[in-house]
């Protein structure tokens, strides 16, 4: 297994010119942990341990797997755009316009939507997050409540109508792990409070107002999906 672990934290500790003992009081484990981590003896140390040292240090643990070089991005991209594909078709089928990728620049709010969608008769505009997997919670929800923030943005720059309300949502490939992980983090998603079926049956009519929506999509097989053009829109500063 190669991994920076064992050296990221002996520099970030010298960095502070703490002794492994200090390292191991503030994170509440003990001086041999700390000093079987920064040897790379980590075969007996938990994830749980790890992020403790990590989170002393005020860094981030990020566990990853690589598979044949690039081909694991390749596979997780696939995952994605297969999972975008479907949420798309779902929002076009109950009546929405939907637009793949539009990409934001806005007083240094920067990034991309995977979808934004556009329901004309109650003029509700929707900004989806989609993810093929969980990762860093926090991260993914502050980033999606900026997009909602500039709601008002993306409408105009897709030549809609100001939106009478901005709804977020979440989608998210259904298997067991994710459901764990939602129910795990519940307080985290306390705003999302139409789930699962109700949110699908909320698409078809969006009048009752929410805070965020949640619904699962099955991953597409490798060689399915349903094809979807996805246009890169490119948003510019606020000249206004």
């Amino acid at each position: 297994m190669r991994t920076n672990v064992p050296i990221a934290l002996r520099r970030l500790r010298v960095r502070r010119r703490w002794r492994q003992h200090d390292l191991g009081e503030r994170a509440r484990l003990s001086r041999d942990t700390v000093s079987r981590a920064e040897c790379g003896e980590l075969d007996g140390l938990t994830v749980r341990t790890l992020s403790k040292l990590v989170d002393a240090l005020d860094a981030t643990l990020v566990i990853e797997i690589r598979w044949q070089g690039a081909d694991l991005d390749r596979l997780i991209d696939r995952d994605h755009a297969h999972l975008q594909e479907a949420a798309a078709h779902r929002l076009g089928m109950r009546g929405w316009t939907a637009q793949a990728e539009v990409s934001f620049n806005h007083y240094g709010d920067r990034g991309s939507c995977d979808l934004v969608a556009w329901h004309a008769a109650t003029q509700t505009l929707l900004v989806v997050e989609v993810k093929s997997r969980l990762g860093n919670l926090q991260e993914l929800l502050h980033r999606l409540d900026t997009k909602a923030r500039l709601g008002g943005v993306l409408a105009r720059q897709l030549s809609w109508p100001e939106p009478r309300a901005v709804v977020r949502a979440l989608v998210v490939a259904e298997d067991r792990t994710a459901r764990r992980i939602l129910a795990r983090h519940a307080s985290l998603f306390g705003g999302f409070d139409v789930r699962g079926r109700a949110a699908v049956q909320w698409l078809r009519a969006p009048s009752t107002s929410t805070n965020g929506l949640i619904w699962f999509e099955e991953p597409a097989n490798s060689g399915g999906g349903r094809a979807m053009t996805a246009q890169r829109v490119r948003m510019g500063r606020n000249d206004g």
